[in-house]
Order: structure tokens, then C-alpha cells, then sequence
């Protein structure tokens, strides 16, 4: 297998992961039998538990119901009114009175009707004093109705109390407290179970987590109380353990709040049956994946694993982390051929990327230095400085101011290499520039600032302002007559970007600026007119990017003239010239 290339290994792999599960199907069926077990055993449960609940409901309703009949009685108020009898004589004609009216009221219950005051009536409250909890309970609930579990001896509950208040209308004073009383086989006989179904049971169990009635064809299941937090309403059929056994348990809630009825019947009188079966199918189940896993195993050591890796270090270099590596080069399949050519492709990349960035760098740097350093200002500057002090040694003031403001132009193209500035230096250098100009031509034309005060500070590429103004004179407004031309320079923000604009009111253009770009770099920079522009618009694009709209644009005026645009980035106010 050592010899066999790639796509035989994983043939044969996954030949014997497909072959075994494929025989197990048929053994995994009988897994659906259970399953259809449990769904017939969980709607059956459900409709019969919602059969039984109705009932339940339906006779507590009815009692309630019987309750109103009573409290609406005119004769039962009639005899709860009168005063507390002062003899055994007026207690007995009392009960006289009170017991055909109690048999014709109770119906099919057994119904006690007890005054406000029983302990005036001993022989007829049959010891109820009215401090019990329920008889008390029921005086403060105004007329609506409870049920309470009454237990015997043992704690066992064996019936159930329906208690109401019976009130005088309209005065709503209370006159005594009926019961109705409910034997715990009378709520027993409201549960069903069908004959052909064993081991069935109802639990019927209270807010308090009290068991009121239960009914079971079972023996082995004895529950005495559960918690209310166990009542679901409406939940689906859950498994649950009972003394060591599993059961399967569902509950409803019925009209009382709190209340609920649940069933159990026992997993194994449903699913012995097929146990067997089931056992014998998980243990196929377990040996299929046991097999399953040691051949996946293998496909994971010999596959996954070494693809992972590479496309792990692939990540690396879209993230631009160059990484060798190092295992399964070794191999002899398509995986070792693979990582080979992996790291002879990071060899080659590393080796393109250097020689790039050494070629990109030292372009960069040459050609900035070319743009800025165009000529050496220090001869000139000192030169400059002698011929200014001549000059005010000889008294001639225009000289003076000319020569000044030659110097802070060589002073600023200086700046120790620096390509960045200030808005403000940058208008500054502008506006030396203009002063040499307007002394040459006797103020031949006027030139006007309009500056965004708040941008004055923000760093901007320096000498890129001057040659746009440069271009106006010499193109448009030395061409005019004279005093009437007019240059106008603004400076504003737009979004994230600086716009300066140099406008004229000359004759306009007809030239194509990115051709006449293009071919000042295809001459090598060597033209006689433009390059100013071309130099600024090219310093712009090296520095900030040229896919992002910066540089320089030209187009004329619908008044007349030119306006050249530059697009400077806002960029933060990192260190800028001095």
C-alpha cells in the first residue's frame, strides 16, 4: 500500500467506512420500531390523560355549579339569619327547619351547611367550631369558593371539600360556610383506564403537592405526595424512575390552578417486547462505529491531517506570513509532492517579494529625492544671503525683498528632506513665490487667497501648490494685457479630502493633461513646459496612492479661463514641517 498513490489509498478507506455501515442498516431498522412504540405510547397517554382530565374538570364544575344553587337559596338565608338559639330547644327546631332543605339542595353530593357561629349550634355542627383553617379560610375568600383535602387518620387523604362562603346580599355580610363533601372513589371512578391496558395509573395531586385520589391497575407503584414544580401542563410524554423502575409520565393541568393529573405506565410493559432486539442492535451500532472510527482514523493521519496543515499555512499567507512547512515532506504520494511545491513556492515568493520591495523603495526614494532635490539650494541660499546684504548695504529695498523672499523659498524646499508641511507654510511658500513674481512683472496681475481658516494646521505635501499657481502665470495671465489678469487660489476640506483650486481668467486650455503626464513620462521628464505639474500630480500618487482620486486635474472655466484641481487626502497631524 506504501507504493499505491493517493487516490487508491483513500479509495480503499473509503470503500471499507461505506461497506460496514451499509450492512448495519438493515439491524439499525429495528431501531424505528421502538421509536414507533414511543410515539403510539405518547399519544395515547396524552388522549387518554386529556379524556380523564375533562372528567375531572366536569364533575368539579358540576359541584361548583351545585354550590351556586345553594348560596342563591332564599330559605337557606332565611334560617342563617336568625339569632343564635338560647336553648336545645331552638337548635333542635332549627335543624328541623335546616335539614329538608339541606336534602333538597345537595343533589348527589353530601352537603353541609354550617352558620356564622357553629359553635352556637353543637348538636348540629357536629363539632366544627369555626376555627378551623378551612372554615376560616373560606370566611375570607368573599363568596368564591376553594377546594381542601381532608384527611383521615394516617395522613391518608381519602375525600375532598368543596368550601364556600354563604354571604347576604346586598349587604355582603358573611352567614355561614357550606361543604360539599367528595369521597376519594367518587374522583377514582372519574378515571378510566382501558381494560386491555396494564399497569396503567392516574395520580391526582394538588397545588400543595398533596395526592387527593389515585386510581391503578398496578401494584408496585406507591406515591404519597410530589412537588407542584412536577405539575407540566400540557407536556409531552417524559421518562421518569420510580423506586429503581422507569416509567413513562405525562401531565395535565385541570381547571384549579395548581392542580394537575399524571399517568405512569411503566417502559417495560411497553418495550420488553422488542428489548432484546434493541440490545442487539446497539451493540451492532457500537461495533459499526468502533470500526468506523479506526478507518476514519487512518483517513484523518493520512489525509485530513497534512491538507489541514497546508491550508493552514495558506491562511497564513493571505495574511501575509510567509511560512515554510516542514512535515510530510518526506512522502512519496501526491500529499509529499504537494508540501514540496508548497515551499518552493514560499522560497520564490520571498525572493520576488524582496527583490520588489529593495527595487520599489529605491525607485521611491529616487525619485522623491529627484522631485524635491531638483537642484541644490544651499549654494543658492548663501549666495542669496550675500547678495541681500549687499543690497541693503547699497540701500535698495526692492532688491531686499526680492532677494528675501527668494531665500524662504530655498529655505523651504530645504526642510532637511522632509515631503510634508502645513497647509499654512505651504500658502506662505505660495505667497513668496508670488511676491518675486509681482516685483518682475510690475503687478501686472492680481492674485487672491481664499482659505479654509481650519485647515491651516493640517499637514499637506509641500511644493505642490506653487507649481499650479506657476502654471496660471505663465499660460494665462502673462499672456493678458496688463492689470487684468486675475488668478484666484482657494483652499477648503471635503469629506476626507483637502481640495486647493488655482483658477484664472486666461483663455482657457485645449490641452489634455493625462496625455500630455503621459508623455512627459515617456520622455523621461525631459519637456520644457508642464513638468511642474506632472512633478506635483506624481509626488501625490507615490506618496498617497494613485487609485484613490489624488493628484491633479485640469478643465476650463464656463466663464472663461482655467481651473486646475488638487486632491490631497486628510491625513492625521503626525509630525510636519517645522
Amino acid at each position: 500500500m506504501v507504493n499505491l498513490n493517493l487516490y487508491a489509498k483513500i479509495s480503499l478507506l473509503l470503500l471499507s467506512v461505506v461497506t460496514i455501515p451499509t450492512m448495519l442498516l438493515g439491524y439499525l431498522s429495528f431501531s424505528n420500531s421502538s421509536e414507533q412504540i414511543r410515539n403510539v405510547t405518547n399519544a395515547f397517554l396524552l388522549d387518554n390523560l386529556q379524556h380523564n382530565a375533562e372528567r375531572v374538570n366536569s364533575l368539579m364544575l358540576r359541584i361548583e355549579q351545585r354550590s351556586e344553587k345553594v348560596i342563591e337559596s332564599d330559605k337557606v338565608k332565611v334560617l342563617l339569619r336568625e339569632p343564635a338559639p338560647e336553648s336545645l330547644l331552638n337548635e333542635f327546631d332549627f335543624i328541623r327547619l335546616m335539614n329538608p332543605v339541606i336534602d333538597e339542595l345537595k343533589g348527589e353530593y353530601e352537603l353541609n351547611i354550617y352558620p356564622n357561629q357553629p359553635d352556637s349550634y353543637p348538636n348540629y355542627a357536629g363539632g366544627v367550631t369555626g376555627e378551623e383553617g378551612w372554615f376560616k379560610q373560606a370566611m375570607q375568600m368573599e363568596g368564591r369558593g376553594y377546594w381542601h383535602v381532608q384527611a383521615t387518620n394516617g395522613s391518608k387523604p381519602t375525600e375532598l371539600l368543596y368550601v364556600r362562603a354563604i354571604r347576604d346580599f346586598p349587604q355582603l355580610k358573611p352567614l355561614g360556610v357550606l361543604t360539599m363533601r367528595v369521597p376519594s372513589f367518587l374522583l377514582a371512578n372519574q378515571l378510566i383506564i382501558p381494560e386491555r391496558v396494564e399497569q396503567l395509573s392516574f395520580y391526582m395531586i394538588n397545588d400543595a403537592g398533596t395526592l387527593v385520589a389515585t386510581k391503578s391497575n398496578s401494584k408496585d407503584i406507591a406515591i404519597t405526595s410530589t412537588t407542584p414544580s412536577s405539575i407540566h401542563p400540557n407536556s409531552p410524554v417524559l421518562k421518569t424512575q420510580i423506586n429503581g423502575i422507569e416509567y413513562y409520565e405525562a401531565a395535565k393541568s385541570l381547571g384549579i390552578a395548581g392542580w394537575g393529573l399524571t399517568a405512569l405506565i411503566p417502559v417495560s410493559a411497553l418495550m420488553g417486547p422488542i428489548e432484546n432486539i434493541k440490545q442487539f442492535t446497539w451493540i451492532l451500532v457500537v461495533s459499526g462505529i468502533s470500526i468506523m472510527s479506526i478507518f476514519l482514523l487512518i483517513i484523518v493521519r493520512k489525509v485530513t491531517i497534512p491538507i489541514k496543515s497546508l491550508v493552514k499555512h495558506m491562511r497564513k499567507i493571505m495574511l501575509g506570513e510567509l511560512v515554510y512547512l516542514d512535515s510530510y515532506r518526506q512522502r512519496t504520494d501526491e500529499i509529499g509532492q504537494l508540501i514540496r511545491g508548497y515551499n518552493a513556492m514560499i522560497t520564490g515568493m520571498i525572493e520576488l517579494l524582496g527583490k520588489t520591495k529593495q527595487f520599489e523603495e529605491e525607485k521611491r526614494r529616487l525619485e522623491i529625492r529627484t522631485l524635491i532635490h531638483q537642484m541644490n539650494p544651499h549654494f543658492l541660499y548663501n549666495t542669496m544671503d550675500t547678495i541681500k546684504w549687499k543690497a541693503e548695504k547699497a540701500q535698495e529695498p526692492a532688491i531686499v525683498n526680492m532677494v528675501t523672499a527668494l531665500s524662504n523659498l530655498l529655505r523651504f524646499s530645504i526642510n532637511n528632506g522632509e515631503e510634508l508641511t502645513t497647509v499654512e507654510r505651504e500658502i506662505q511658500h505660495v505667497k513668496n513665490y508670488l511676491s518675486i513674481e509681482l516685483q518682475r512683472n510690475h503687478d501686472a496681475f492680481s492674485v487672491f487667497f481664499q482659505v479654509q481658516p481650519n485647515i491651516l494646521h493640517y499637514p499637506f505635501m509641500k511644493l505642490t501648490v506653487q507649481p499650479l499657481v506657476e502654471n496660471a502665470i505663465k499660460h494665462a495671465v502673462k499672456k493678458m494685457k496688463e492689470g487684468t489678469g486675475k488668478i484666484i487660489v482657494s483652499m477648503y476640506q471635503s469629506g476626507e479630502r483637502i481640495v486647493c483650486c488655482v483658477e484664472d481668467n486666461g483663455m482657457g486650455s485645449d490641452q489634455d493633461l493625462a496625455e500630455h503626464f503621459a508623455t512627459i513620462e515617456l520622455s523621461g521628464g525631459n519637456q520644457e513646459s508642464g513638468v511642474g505639474l506632472y512633478n506635483a500630480d506624481r509626488r501625490l500618487k507615490l506618496r498617497f496612492g494613485a487609485d484613490f482620486g489624488y493628484g491633479i486635474s485640469l478643465e476650463n472655466r464656463p466663464e472663461g479661463g482655467c481651473k486646475v484641481t488638487l486632491m490631497h487626502p486628510v491625513i492625521e497631524h503626525e509630525a510636519a514641517e517645522a
